[in-house]
């Protein structure tokens, strides 16, 4: 009788939570399933600024491109450069953010600047904010992160994330063979009973000659067992990007997760430096080549300086590859070039065989622009305790930073069908519900 009436519970709760999440569920996770294509998608719908007839002319250096994008906009700042270019594609700048308001640096009307690689051409400006048809992914993007609502709407998903998350479990529970009462038991002694795996595998089967309703009952249960570890990642993440009150205390007690006030006097401590040296010689040799400091307001840097811009990405990744190399690993990807201008140094942050994801996880080298010393490499997979790696690769696992080729496009396949499975699972519950609604209503009026 007590599990018959916690059964009965669990039932309520996944039923009518599902009910109240089914329309925010179905928008994240259409969203979702496009958001996992965002870059290829972005570039279709802002074709105009990315994309460029290929030319059999050389191609300008990032540095180059660099200087005619603070040549234009000599008002912002643009710290950070790429670290390639492609022969039919623009070269893309981003602004730098107004983090310190003391400086009265004016608000670019713009984000991201996009340039021609052959003659540095400006081809034109985005911004982001503005409601236009090639900002769509950006607007896919904020509607599925708060609904387009700010605050208010990171609220309202994050709740949504957590009771979608316990309905994980609940749902799971609820997959499993009903209770035997005991009247039947005593019948049934003489009988060899089925075990419970065999009376819980049906639950994981869709029957193929069905009426409507037991195909939504088979998709919703069977779907709902074979992806519930990824839908349980993607609730939990969830959490963890909008309701940061409950997802860290948790992660906290399970998995040893740094509290803020711990992650932040950790990065205070002074990280050693490594290779002080780091071949002059060799950084001599490279940086050989005059070079202008990274934006307008670095310009009292000497351009003899060993690294300077027009070498700073093959200095960089050339003491990265080393570094790694040390250490048994490979640089899989170098992802952006950045001057620090207050420490006078250059940090080029890339991803090794390794690390997790290309955000937090991922490994960083700095530089001094004088000397060329290395002043300290930070590797993903080793500045990060058991709890930061289990919070990483969730959100890895979340925003589809998998892989690299093939592999990362099978992953962007397989989280975009996820999507469409939550949707699907979505749709089936509401089904059920006002199926068994019906049931429950002509029951009640044949009962008069």
């Amino acid at each position: 009788m007590i599990s018959l009436n916690l059964r009965q519970a669990c039932l309520w709760i996944h039923r009518y939570t599902g009910l109240a999440m089914a329309a925010f569920l179905i928008i994240a996770s259409i969203t979702g399933a496009l958001l996992a294509f965002h870059h290829e998608l972005d570039d279709v719908f802002n074709r105009k600024l990315t994309s460029i007839d290929a030319q059999n002319a050389p191609l300008l250096s990032i540095a180059e491109l660099h200087d005619k994008v603070i040549t234009t906009y000599p008002e912002y700042n643009f710290s950070s450069m790429p670290t390639s270019v492609s022969p039919d594609k623009s070269v893309m700048f981003s602004v730098d953010r107004n983090r310190d308001k003391g400086k009265n640096q004016p608000k670019a009307p713009f984000q991201e600047v996009y340039v021609n690689p052959y003659d540095g051409n400006i081809i034109g400006t985005r911004d982001k904010e503005a409601w236009a048809w090639h900002n769509t992914m950006w607007k896919v993007f904020w509607l599925h992160r708060d609904l387009l609502l700010g605050d208010i709407g990171k609220w309202v998903l994050g709740i949504v994330s957590l009771v979608w998350t316990i309905n994980c479990f609940i749902g799971f529970y609820l997959t499993f063979p009903r209770a035997v009462k005991s009247n039947k038991t005593k019948q049934a002694s003489n009988k060899k009973r089925a075990s419970l795996f065999k009376r819980w595998l049906p639950a994981w089967k869709i029957r193929r000659k069905n009426n409507l309703f037991k195909l939504n009952y088979d998709l919703h249960h069977a779907f709902g067992l074979w992806l519930w570890g990824m839908l349980f990642v993607i609730a939990w993440s969830s959490v963890g990007f909008n309701l940061q009150q409950v997802y860290r205390p948790v992660m906290q007690a399970i998995v040893g997760l740094e509290g803020r006030g711990e992650k932040q006097e950790k990065t205070k401590k002074p990280r050693e430096k490594v290779g002080q040296t780091a071949s002059a010689d060799r950084g001599a040799r490279i940086g050989a080549a005059k070079g202008e400091t990274l934006n307008n307001e670095a310009s009292n840097v000497d351009a003899m300086d060993i690294v300077n811009k027009a070498n700073s990405i093959a200095y960089l990744s050339e003491q990265a590859d080393i570094a790694a190399k040390s250490k048994g690993m490979t640089v899989q990807q170098l992802l952006g070039v950045r001057w620090v201008e207050d420490e006078g140094q250059w940090q080029l942050r890339f991803k090794t065989d390794r690390d997790i994801g290309k955000k937090g996880g991922a490994s960083s080298i700095t530089v001094d622009a004088r000397t060329g010393s290395i002043e300290r490499v930070n590797f993903g997979y080793q500045s990060s305790s058991f709890g930061s790696k289990a919070d990483q690769w969730l959100s890895t696992l979340h925003m589809g930073h998998i892989s690299q080729g093939i592999g990362h496009l099978l992953y962007q396949i397989f989280l975009a069908l996820i999507g469409l499975a939550v949707t699907i699972l979505s749709i089936t519950g509401v089904y059920l519900w006002w199926k068994g609604r019906q049931q429950r209503l002509k029951a009640l009026q044949k009962g008069r």
